[in-house]
């Protein structure tokens, strides 16, 4: 292993190393929760720092997704063109792509406590402006996208420095166990989330969603300030050396280039149907905002199952089969959809989507955890997220442009075929990623 401040590569334990390991090693006792065994799929939980971030996050995202049901629906309903729903993604999108990087630097180099405090400050406080926009009538299209890009430059500094984080407070065994439920904990407030926001919307408005998103910031921002951080790795490079040896170490490294590439192509053609599921449900299948939540609720549920699947299944061998095979099943199932044109038909098969793409992705996400080295996992983490997060808004923004001729089933199905044919090949051909 090449020393830190080198700006060499540094190999990580392969995952199959990783996995033997795993398997092999005597059992750990189970962790408990005050007096009672927690079941396997939560035994990350058992930890009191991972459980208080947990919880906060989790109440954090149930108001992220109250608040994007209705700003979505908003858009819809109020500017009728659905190039607008691609727009605002990619204008909350572009920052992390553009500064994650540094984002993912900087979590490696200075106290990790102050990034997220300070970011989810900023993200309660455009919130709140949101809200205020809305209520005096002053919020258009450009306020909107504004908003979205200060809260997608706040993002790039949170999320690697969050995904750093949540793996330091585990033991090393307990990697798998705790990116799979923090995916379960998005997607359980991806099914509720939505829920809520229908209860609002009918009941207390759009104003009322914004205001719900604004004061969960408040739970994760005290989750952050009780627990305790293990400090980031000293480093004596400057910041262009930092970047440098990150994005040197995957460029060599064959497993970690080949899964960053596979995130980046399975978030480009798989999460635009989260984007114009509004458009599918209000001009599609006739429903609503009452159906566009159900959908909503329906795909999160299914991805609630996923994650959970994922976190019992644990170090297993064959994960990279197992991802693959996702990939394929969430491309059939997606396609499928964009044919339905019952409410009840398009519920089942998204809650068969939110399943596999869930599983494919924890699964991803965790191979390449266990892949980066200690000293660099900020930086990998960050250029990981953003081949992930970098093709949510580029494929937001494509999709876009083609719905506004072809309809949405028809590109949403496009490009959900081509992920699954993408899935199929790199099962045929692809043993590297294949035989984890």
């Amino acid at each position: 292993m090449t020393g830190r401040g080198t700006g060499a590569s540094v190999s990580g334990p392969p995952a199959a190393a990783v996995a033997a390991a795993a398997e092999s090693a005597p059992a750990e006792p189970r962790p408990r929760l005050g007096g009672l065994r927690l079941p396997a799929f939560l035994s990350a939980l058992g930890f009191r720092n991972y459980r208080l971030l947990w919880t906060g996050a989790f109440l954090s995202s149930i108001g992220t997704w109250t608040q994007d049901v209705a700003l979505a629906w908003l858009i819809h309903t109020r500017m009728h063109d659905p190039f607008y729903l691609g727009l605002r993604a990619f204008a909350s999108d572009t920052p992390l792509l553009t500064f994650m990087l540094l984002g993912g630097a900087v979590a490696d180099r200075i106290n990790r406590r102050t990034i997220l405090i300070t970011s989810n400050t900023l993200q309660m406080t455009l919130a709140a402006v949101l809200g205020i926009l809305y209520v005096t009538g002053h919020l258009g299209i450009g306020a909107i996208l504004v908003i979205a890009a200060l809260t997608g430059l706040a993002q790039s500094q949170s999320a690697p420095t969050y995904q750093a984080v949540i793996t330091s407070l585990v033991p090393p065994r307990q990697i798998q166990n705790a990116v799979a439920l923090n995916s379960l904990q998005f997607n359980l407030s991806r099914a509720i989330g939505p829920a809520i926001a229908g209860l609002l919307l009918a009941r207390a408005g759009t104003g009322a969603c914004f205001a719900a998103n604004a004061v969960s910031f408040v739970a994760v921002i005290i989750a952050i300030w009780r627990i305790e951080l293990p400090p980031a790795p000293p480093s004596r490079d400057t910041l262009g050396q930092s970047l440098r040896a990150g994005l040197q170490h995957v460029a060599r490294d064959p497993l970690l280039s080949k899964l960053t590439l596979a995130s980046l192509f399975g978030s480009l053609l798989g999460y635009p149907l989260i984007t114009y599921l509004p458009v599918i449900a209000g001009d599609v299948l006739k429903t609503g905002v009452a159906g566009f939540s159900a959908l909503l609720s329906s795909f999160g549920a299914g991805a609630i199952l996923g994650a959970v699947t994922t976190a019992h299944r644990g170090h297993v061998a064959g994960r990279g089969r197992i991802m693959l095979k996702a990939v394929v099943g969430y491309g059939a199932v997606v396609t499928a959809a964009m044919v339905s044109r019952a409410q009840g038909l398009s519920m089942v098969l998204l809650f068969a989507a939110g399943w596999t793409l869930v599983t494919a992705f924890s699964t991803l996400n965790s191979l390449v955890q266990e892949n980066a080295p200690a000293e660099l996992k900020g930086r990998i983490l960050s250029i990981y997220g953003v081949a992930f997060r970098g093709g949510m808004p580029l494929g937001s923004l494509v999709a876009g442009a083609l719905v506004r001729g072809a309809g949405a089933p028809i590109v949403i199905g496009a490009f959900s075929a081509t992920l699954a044919l993408l899935g199929v090949g790199m099962l045929l051909w692809n043993a590297r990623i294949r035989d984890l």
